[in-house]
């Protein structure tokens, strides 16, 4: 699918929430949907920042990005100019984007993506139009999973001793992403009682002993994929291995449980029970158990009682913890069975069996 044929699909899909809505147009700000409508597309300078720097105009018949002039040549040249958007441009020092809305809408109902005078708050709504992937996004996805899962994996198992620190090794996986085009967003690579002690062990110039864990977000034309591995120096004890692998497999229980036009709590409540089946009872409670993705690393951070339901082709990643491991590889829920957007590539396998399905997950890697 090239992005003419996705951004049309795209473009059905917002001109139909302007009529479900009695909308005249859409003004996008942020950056997930501003890389969502242009397939893949970039509008940012800061990458840490939700919002972009130009913004997206959608209306019943047209669609334009508004940018002021540092960045519309680069709009143009780069971004939109192949895919059907006009470039509206204003001066850098003048504030003019909404006069320019206006122009363009004149006296209709304009929705917004964030709270801004003159316009309707709709993001609640619309963010679901993201949801359900297209073959191009899905397509990226596995070219996002294949280089991240690699990378994360090589750099444990051939480029990680014990004397390392936490940052030098979220370094090295930094320096291969962005050899891929892919844009590293959060590292966790931590090790030994900060695993134990921290549900979010940012990487800090601490030396590893033995044990390390590496949870990486990272992101690909807009599109987010999370992942963890472990890795153990020596002889890996069998309390660590054994619960590591109820870990595991209450990821596995999960990934079978989501299902297109179930709830998505259900996953929840099912890794709920094995937690407790296994005598880990509050360990739920200390970290949640991740959700849907896509442009976000999670659209949708699930709970107990949220009862949205899963959509065709949409992206989950589910992320069970218990205290000194974690199991995390995300996926895409198609109607009869799953794409896994992160999986082992070079490291030792778990074959785990859940409800007649057979899930290849990683293994502790052991390291002498």
């Amino acid at each position: 699918m090239d992005r003419r044929e996705e951004v049309k699909i795209k473009l059905d899909r917002v001109r139909n929430f302007l009529k479900e809505h009695n909308l005249s147009a859409i003004l996008l700000k942020k950056q997930p949907n501003f890389s969502w409508i242009t397939a893949g597309g970039v509008n940012f300078v800061g990458m840490a920042t939700e919002m972009g720097v130009t913004s997206v105009l959608i209306t019943e018949k047209d669609q334009f990005v508004i940018a002021n002039k540092i960045e519309a040549r680069r709009m143009k040249d780069e971004e939109v100019g192949e895919i059907g958007f006009e470039v509206l441009e204003y001066e850098w020092y003048e504030d003019r984007e909404m006069e320019i809305v206006r122009k363009v809408v004149e006296n209709g109902e304009i929705g917004c993506d964030i709270p801004l005078s003159g316009t309707q708050f709709v993001d609640n709504d619309f963010r679901k139009l993201r949801f359900e992937l297209t073959e191009g996004e899905i397509e990226r996805y596995k070219f996002l999973g294949e280089k991240l899962s690699k990378i994360v994996e090589e750099v444990l198992m051939y480029e990680t001793k014990p004397g390392n620190t936490e940052i030098e090794v979220a370094g090295k996986i930094s320096e291969r992403l962005w050899k891929e085009g892919i844009e590293p967003t959060a590292f966790m690579v931590s090790s030994d009682d900060r695993i134990k002690n921290y549900r979010h062990p940012i990487s800090k110039n601490k030396k590893i002993e033995k044990l390390v864990m590496a949870s990486v977000n990272a992101r690909y034309k807009g599109l987010y994929a999370t992942i963890t591995r472990m890795a153990y120096f020596g002889n890996i004890p069998e309390v660590l291995k054994k619960q590591y692998q109820d870990n595991v497999e209450i990821e596995c229980v999960m990934i079978s449980k989501t299902k297109v036009g179930e709830e998505m709590r259900i996953p929840v409540l099912s890794a709920i029970e094995e937690y407790e089946k296994r005598g880990y009872k509050e360990e739920w409670k200390l970290h949640h158990q991740g959700g849907s993705m896509g442009y976000y690393p999670r659209d949708i951070r699930v709970t107990p009682n949220t009862m949205e339901k899963v959509v065709k082709n949409q992206a989950f990643c589910w992320n069970p913890s218990i205290s000194g491991t974690k199991s995390e590889d995300g996926f895409i829920v198609s109607e009869n069975d799953y794409i896994m957007i992160t999986k082992p590539i070079i490291f030792p396998t778990l074959k785990i069996e859940v409800e007649g399905r057979t899930f290849i997950k990683p293994d502790i890697l052991v390291l002498t």
